[in-house]
């Protein structure tokens, strides 16, 4: 169904209609587009990771995630986002800043650490939806072909976020493609979801299997690593503090590797470019049985939020209590 606006605030009526026409308990965001065979030869749709018309050859499904620059859902998509809970108490938070001694940077610096009461925040982890890309038909004139362009996991109506999650959804495809629409999904579907929720996590004791391999594997193996995520890969490779094992992220969550500790609090890195570094209160028994719904909308007393800055290290450890002499 094709849409004048780029991104909506609330759901369409016209998909409201469709959605109260579907009988089945879960839905499917779907459309379907025409696109012209010589743009995808000129490679007008890399940004879909279509490169060729080789790649929808047969029954190939293609995968991408949107760029941030899609829209505003897309950008919540990759990096996530910040609520600030203005309606709860503040709370004292602390962070920690580098400064010159005396004043001259020449001297050397030093980090001190700030306390200070604050508003609340309740933090949204990236998404990371994908949409998936299929050829269903070429039209008669061979000049163009129609791609179905849908995301892959269901949405069950009677979710207390459906519609929050629909919406979202919506917005993703709306965003890349200008047309969206909802469909019912069938119970093979469901089926597979089903399956694929009990594997986004495994857990590795101490001592299980090549870390840095993993984690290299997240960021696609690139060859020339940045200081910074070097950092990043050598310390949550070998963290200087106590761990009981690694959690690695597969399927949904692929991008993603955790530690837990001893006293069950869980930290996730996402190795992606603008993401951070997400603490949660929970032991590896609950973490593990969370949906993903669960899993990214959780309130600050349960999750903190530590960005990528020069202090990243310090201010994770001033989280999890860990004093620095």
């Amino acid at each position: 169904m094709k849409f004048k606006q780029n991104h909506f605030r609330k759901i369409p009526e016209k998909l409201l209609f469709e959605l109260s026409q579907i009988k089945s308990d879960t839905v499917l965001v779907s459309t379907n587009i025409s696109v012209s065979i010589k743009d995808v030869a000129d490679g007008k749709y890399k940004n879909w990771n279509i490169n060729s018309i080789s790649d929808l050859a047969d029954d190939s499904v293609i995968d991408f995630i949107p760029s941030k620059k899609e829209g505003p859902t897309s950008k919540i998509n990759l990096v996530g986002r910040t609520i600030i809970l203005r309606d709860l108490p503040k709370e004292d938070k602390s962070w920690n800043i580098t400064g010159p001694n005396f004043g001259d940077y020449s001297k050397g610096t030093h980090t001190a650490t700030i306390t200070k009461p604050v508003f609340q925040k309740e933090y949204e982890l990236p998404r990371e939806i994908h949409l998936s890309i299929k050829k269903t038909d070429n039209k008669k004139n061979n000049d163009e072909m129609q791609l179905k362009i849908w995301i892959q996991e269901p949405l069950h109506k009677a979710e207390k976020s459906f519609p929050d999650d629909l919406l979202f959804n919506l917005n993703i495809l709306q965003e890349s493609t200008g047309n969206c629409d909802v469909i019912s999904s069938s119970q093979e579907e469901n089926d597979k979801l089903i399956e694929e929720k009990q594997k986004d996590w495994e857990f590795l004791p101490i001592g299980t299997g090549d870390i840095r391999d993993k984690i290299l594997q997240k960021i696609g193996n690139k060859k020339d690593i940045s200081d910074s995520s070097q950092e990043r890969i050598d310390y949550f490779t070998n963290p200087p503090f106590e761990i009981v094992g690694h959690i690695n992220g597969i399927n949904s969550f692929e991008r993603y590797i955790g530690l837990e500790l001893p006293n069950g609090v869980i930290i996730l890195e996402n190795f992606n470019y603008g993401n951070a570094i997400y603490v949660l209160k929970s032991d590896w028994e609950t973490f593990s049985k969370m949906t993903r719904g669960e899993l990214i909308k959780r309130r600050s007393s349960e999750t903190e939020r530590i960005t990528h800055n020069k202090n990243w290290k310090i201010n994770l450890e001033t989280v999890l209590g860990i004093n620095h002499k």
